[in-house]
C-alpha cells in the first residue's frame, strides 16, 4: 500500500512565508495547483495545519455535488455556520446592507434579510459583503479561508475570489485556494497570474526517491521503479496501482481493462459526471476505443456526426479526462487508469454494442490482428474459427512482452472452439494446441496454478506416444506442481510419463526434468541416476544442448550425495564452453542448462565461473517468461557474488530476485528470494535493514538444494544480526539431517554451523560441526573445500582457547586460519579469506604476538592418540570439541575426578600440557591420516 502523503517539505517554508504576513496583520493569498491526484487538498490540509499552529483560525470549504446546484458552493460550505455565531458576538458589525448582500450567499441569513435586492446586482455585491464579513471575523484574531476544488466552483464562487485577490480585506486574513490548472476558468487563471504578492505552490510530479519512500518495503526495487514509470509520479495513480498488486503479481500491463480500485473509481466517475450528456456518450466511446483517439472513429462508435462530436471532445479536454497528444490530431486518456475507470462506468450493453462497432470499422480498414483482438473477444461468436485463429495470433504477437494479455486472449479462443475440435489442423492447432499455449502465457504471467491446470486439460488431450507434442506438457505440468509445493504429485506425474514413454529424445527430456525434481527434493542419488540417463540418450540421438543440461545436472547431484568422483567433473569445462557459443534464442529452449553448470560451480566452490554461467540463465531464462529458473539462477548468483565480495551486484540481484519470485507465483521460490536479501544486508552491514528483511522472510520453505541455499543464507543473517536463538532453531532443524549425506553436504554449511555454534555458546557442536567440514572436505577433494573446513577448525581453536586463555591453541589456530585465508583468495573467495585474516589476526593479538614458528624435528617426544585407550581417546576428542570437565563427566556419566584423572594421563601420553595441546595433536594425527 501507498503511504499517505501529509505534504511537501520543499512547500512548508513557503506556507509559512505566506502567513506570516497574516500573523503580522496583512492579508496574504496561497494557491495550489496541479493535475488530478497530485495531492493538492493534502497541500491544503497541511496549510490549516499550520495556520492553526501559529494561532490562525481556518474555515474551509469546497463545491458541493454537481446536483447540490447551489450558488457561491465553496463560500458558502466554508462560512454559513460561523456567521450566527459571528452575528451573536457582534451584531453591530455589519451595515444592514451588507447582511442583505450577504443573505443572498448564505443560506443561515436569509430569514434575517430585510429584502432580497434586485437579481443584477445581487451577485455584484456579494464580493463587497463577503470582503466585509472577513474583515468582522478576522477583528480579533487572524482568520483563514481555505477553499479547494475551484476547478469545480460555481460563477459566483470564482467572482467572489476574483474580487477579494483585486481588492484585499484590510485584515489580517489568509486566502487559500486549490485547483486543477488544465480545468479551472479563464478568469480565475487570469486573476491569478496578474495578482501581487500571490504564494504560488505548483504541485509536481514526485520523483523516485519519495515515490520508492510511500511504497511498502514489501514491492520488489525493481517493480517499484516499474510502478513509479507507470504512475508518471503521480502520488493518486501510484496508490491506485499498489493496491492492485494486492491481487497478487503486479497488474500495470492488465490483460483487460480490468477495474480500478473503488476508491479511484468514485472520483473519476464523478468527474464523468460533470459532462454533458453527449460529453458522456462520446467520452464511453472513448473509453472502449482506448489510445489513440480520431475524432472521425470515436464519432462513429458513439454513433453521432463528426460536427457534433468535435464540440463533445472539447468537453471531455477541458475537464481534462482526454489530452491532445502533442504534434498529431489525436488524443488520448490523461491515465490508463482514467481510461480504466470511465469504461467500466459505462452500461454493459451500450459497451457491447460499441465493441461490435469498433470490429466492424477495425475490420474495414484491414487493422492487425493485435488491434482488433481486444474487441474479438466481447463480440465474438462460438465456432466462429476465423476469430480463433486472429486471437491465437494476437496473442503470439504480444506474449513476450504482455504475457497476461496473450493468456487472456487465449481462453477467449479457447471458449469459441469447439470441444471436439482437438484436430492439429484446427486453428492454432486444436483444443490442445491452445492450451499448451496457454499454460505457456500464465506461466509468464505469474499465474502457476492456471498454468498448471491448463497443462492438464491438455495432457487429457494428447494421447500418450505423441511424440514431441506430450512430453514437454508433462515436463512443465510437473515442473509447476513443483514449485507449487506439490513435489510429489510432479514426481509421481513424471515416473508414470516415463514408463509410457518409448520416443528416446522424449525420454531424455523427461529424465532431465526427473533429475530436476529430485535434485531439489533432497534425493540426490535418484537425480544422479536421472541425469546420467539422459545423458546417455543424448549423446547417443546427437542432442547436445539437452546434453549439456544433463551433464551439469550429473554434476550437481553427484556433488549433493557427496560422491564428486562419480560426477564427471572434468567434463564441466568442455560443457561449459560449447554452451558458451550456443546463441541467446537457441538457449532459450532450455535456460536450465547454465543454471544447472552455475549450480555445479557455485557447489565447487568456484564463484567466478558459477557468475558467468548465472549470468546466461538470468538473460535467456528472463526472455523466455521462465521465472522459477530466473529466480533460481539469480539466488545463486547472489551467493556467488557475496562469496566474492561484490556486494554492490549482490543487492541488485537479491532484488530482481525477489522480482522474479514474485511474478513466478510460488511462495517457496519467495523465501528463497527474501533469504538471499537478507544475506546481502547481513554482509553489507546494514542491521536495521537486516533485522526487518528477517522478521519478514521467516525459514525456507522446503528442504532441497535451493532450500538448503536459502537456509545457509539466514542463518548467517541471523547470526550477523545477534540472533543465535534463531540460529539454534535453524541448527536444530538441519543437523539431524545434515550429519550423514545430508540435505546439502556442503563443507560450507558446516563451517556456517561451526559458526553458530561458537555464537550461541555451543563449542562441543561447533567442534562436531568442524569434524564434519573436515571430513567431508575429503570426501570431496576440493581445495577451497578444505581451505573452508580448515577455517572452521581454526575458529573452534581460536575461541576455545581464547576462553581458556590457553597461548599455544589460539597460536595454532592462528596459523590454520592463514593458510586458510591463502588458499580462500587463490579460489576467489574473497570474503571468507578476509574472514581468515581476520581471525588470525584476533588470535596473533589476543597472544601477545605473532606466532612462532616449530621446531623441525621433534624437540619433545609424544606419543601418537593410537596408544591411547578407549576412554582416553573418548575424553581427548571431548576436549578438542571444547567440553569443559564437568561437561565431559556429564556426558560420560562418570564423576568429574575420574574425568581429571584420564586427562592427566592423556597430556602425559601425548607430550602435553594443555588443552588445546590435545585437539591440536588431535588434529595433527587426522590430517596425517587423510
Amino acid at each position: 500500500m501507498v503511504r499517505p502523503l501529509t505534504g511537501r517539505e520543499s512547500h512548508r517554508r513557503e506556507i509559512e512565508a505566506g502567513l506570516a504576513g497574516v500573523s503580522r496583520g496583512r492579508p496574504a493569498f496561497i494557491e495550489v495547483s496541479g493535475d488530478p491526484g497530485m495531492g493538492k487538498t493534502a497541500l491544503l490540509a497541511e496549510i490549516v495545519r499550520i495556520a492553526q499552529a501559529t494561532g490562525i483560525t481556518a474555515f474551509a470549504g469546497r463545491p458541493q455535488p454537481v446536483d447540490g446546484d447551489l450558488a457561491f458552493g465553496a463560500i458558502v460550505d466554508a462560512l454559513d455556520g460561523q456567521l450566527s455565531v459571528a452575528a451573536s458576538e457582534q451584531p453591530g458589525r455589519l451595515p444592514a446592507a451588507q447582511r442583505d448582500a450577504l443573505a443572498v450567499v448564505f443560506p443561515s441569513l436569509t430569514a434575517a434579510a430585510a429584502g432580497p435586492p434586485p437579481e443584477a446586482a445581487a451577485a455584484h455585491r456579494a464580493g463587497h459583503a463577503v470582503r466585509i464579513l472577513l474583515e468582522a471575523l478576522a477583528s480579533s484574531r487572524p482568520i483563514a479561508l481555505v477553499l479547494d476544488d475551484l476547478h469545480h466552483a460555481d460563477a459566483g464562487t470564482i467572482d467572489v475570489v476574483c474580487r477579494l485577490m483585486r481588492t484585499p480585506p484590510r485584515a489580517p486574513v489568509l486566502l487559500a485556494f486549490a485547483h486543477r490548472h488544465r480545468q479551472a476558468s479563464p478568469r480565475l487563471r487570469a486573476a491569478v497570474d496578474t495578482a501581487r504578492e500571490v504564494t504560488r505552490l505548483r504541485l509536481e510530479p514526485l520523483t523516485e526517491g519519495h515515490a520508492e519512500a510511500l511504497m511498502d518495503e514489501g514491492v520488489p526495487a525493481r517493480w517499484r521503479r516499474e510502478l513509479y514509470r507507470a504512475s508518471e509520479g503521480n502520488p493518486s495513480y501510484l496508490g491506485a496501482l499498489t493496491d492492485l498488486l494486492e491481487h497478487g503479481p503486479p497488474g500495470i500491463d492488465e490483460a483487460d481493462i480490468a477495474p480500478v480500485p473503488p476508491r479511484f473509481a468514485s472520483v473519476v466517475t464523478a468527474e464523468v459526471a460533470r459532462l454533458s450528456a453527449t460529453g458522456r456518450l462520446v467520452v464511453a466511446a472513448c473509453s472502449v476505443l482506448g489510445d489513440p483517439l480520431t475524432v472521425p472513429l470515436v464519432a462513429a462508435v458513439a454513433e453521432l456526426d463528426e460536427d457534433d462530436a468535435y464540440p463533445a471532445i472539447d468537453e471531455i479536454v477541458s475537464h481534462d479526462l482526454i489530452r491532445l497528444v502533442a504534434g498529431t490530431g489525436r488524443f488520448g486518456f490523461r491515465h490508463s487508469l482514467v481510461r480504466r475507470a470511465v469504461y467500466h462506468d459505462v452500461s454493459p450493453g451500450w459497451r457491447l454494442g460499441a465493441h461490435a462497432r469498433v470490429v466492424q470499422l477495425l475490420a474495414r480498414g484491414r487493422a492487425p490482428a493485435v488491434e482488433m483482438a481486444p474487441h474479438i473477444t466481447r463480440v465474438a461468436t462460438p465456432r466462429d474459427r476465423a476469430a480463433v485463429a486472429l486471437l491465437a495470433a494476437a496473442a503470439d504477437e504480444i506474449e513476450a512482452e504482455c504475457p497476461r494479455r496473450a493468456a487472456q486472449w487465449r481462453r477467449a479462443a479457447l471458449e469459441l472452439l469447439p470441444d471436439d475440435a482437438c484436430d492439429e489442423t484446427e486453428p492454432a492447432g486444436g483444443r490442445a494446441g491452445l492450451l499448451v499455449a496457454l499454460g505457456r502465457a500464465c506461466e509468464s504471467a505469474g499465474q502457476p496454478e492456471q498454468s498448471s491446470d491448463a497443462l492438464a486439460e491438455a495432457m487429457r488431450l494428447i494421447p500418450p506416444g505423441s511424440s514431441g507434442r506430450r512430453a514437454p506438457a508433462v515436463a512443465d505440468r510437473a515442473r509447476l506442481l513443483h514449485d507449487l509445493g506439490r513435489s510429489g504429485e510432479a514426481r509421481a506425474l513424471m515416473r508414470a510419463e516415463l514408463a509410457r514413454t518409448h520416443d528416446e529424445a522424449d525420454h531424455a527430456a523427461l529424465s532431465l526434468e526427473q533429475a530436476w525434481l529430485e535434485a531439489t527434493s533432497d534425493a540426490p542419488g535418484a537425480a544422479y541416476a536421472h541425469a546420467a540417463r539422459a545423458c546417455h540418450i543424448a549423446d547417443r540421438l546427437g542432442l547436445r544442448l539437452l546434453g549439456c543440461a544433463a551433464r551439469g545436472a550429473l554434476a550437481v547431484s553427484a556433488i549433493l550425495s557427496a560422491t564428486p568422483s562419480e560426477g564427471r567433473l572434468g567434463e564441466l569445462p568442455e560443457t561449459a564452453a560449447f554452451l558458451g557459443a550456443v546463441p541467446d534464442d537457441e538457449l532459450a529452449a532450455r535456460p536450465d542448462a547454465p543454471l544447472w553448470i552455475g549450480w555445479a560451480e557455485l557447489l565447487l566452490e568456484r564463484p567466478r565461473a558459477a557468475v558467468q554461467h548465472l549470468d546466461r540463465a538470468v538473460a535467456v531464462s528472463r526472455s523466455a517468461g521462465r521465472w522459477a529458473v530466473e529466480c533460481h539462477a539469480l539466488v545463486a548468483r547472489v551467493a556467488a557474488l557475496c562469496a566474492g565480495d561484490r556486494l554492490t551486484t549482490a543487492v541488485e540481484s537479491a532484488e530482481e530476485a525477489v522480482q522474479a519470485a514474485w511474478l513466478s507465483g510460488s511462495a517457496a521460490l519467495r523465501s528463497y528470494a527474501l533469504a538471499a536479501r537478507c544475506l546481502v544486508a547481513a554482509r553489507t552491514g546494514d542491521l536495521d535493514t537486516l533485522r526487518r528483511r528477517l522478521a519478514e522472510t521467516g525459514a525456507p520453505l522446503a528442504r532441497s538444494w535451493p532450500g538448503a541455499l536459502a537456509a545457509e543464507m539466514v542463518v548467517e543473517a541471523r547470526l550477523i544480526a545477534g540472533d543465535p536463538g534463531g540460529c539454534r532453531t535453524l541448527i536444530e532443524s538441519g543437523g539431524e539431517a545434515g550429519s550423514a549425506t545430508g540435505w546439502w553436504p556442503r563443507v560450507r554449511w558446516y563451517e556456517l554451523l561451526t559458526r553458530a555454534a561458537l555464537s550461541a555458546g555451543q563449542p562441543d557442536v561447533a567442534g562436531a560441526w568442524a569434524a564434519a567440514a573436515e571430513t567431508l572436505a575429503d570426501r570431496l577433494g576440493c581445495a577451497a573445500s578444505t581451505a573452508i573446513a580448515v577455517l572452521a577448525r581454526a575458529q573452534v581453536l581460536i575461541t576455545t582457547d581464547a576462553v581458556d586463555g590457553a597461548v599455544d591453541g589460539a597460536m595454532a589456530g592462528a596459523k590454520a586460519a592463514s593458510d586458510a585465508a591463502e588458499a580462500l583468495d587463490a579460489a576467489g573467495l574473497t570474503w571468507d579469506a578476509a574472514r581468515a585474516r581476520s581471525a588470525a589476526t584476533r588470535a596473533r593479538t589476543s597472544s601477545g604476538g605473532p606466532a612462532q614458528a616449530a621446531p623441525s624435528g621433534p624437540a619433545t617426544r609424544r606419543t601418537a592418540p593410537a596408544s591411547l585407550t578407549e576412554r582416553e581417546r573418548q575424553i581427548a576428542r571431548l576436549v578438542s570439541e571444547g567440553l569443559k570437565n564437568r561437561e565431559i563427566a556429564d556426558r560420560l556419566y562418570v564423576t568429574q575426578k575420574t574425568v581429571e584423572m584420564h586427562l592427566s594421563r592423556i597430556f602425559a601420553k601425548l607430550g602435553v600440557s594443555n588443552r588445546v595441546g590435545v585437539a591440536r595433536a588431535l588434529y595433527a594425527t587426522s590430517m596425517r591420516s587423510r
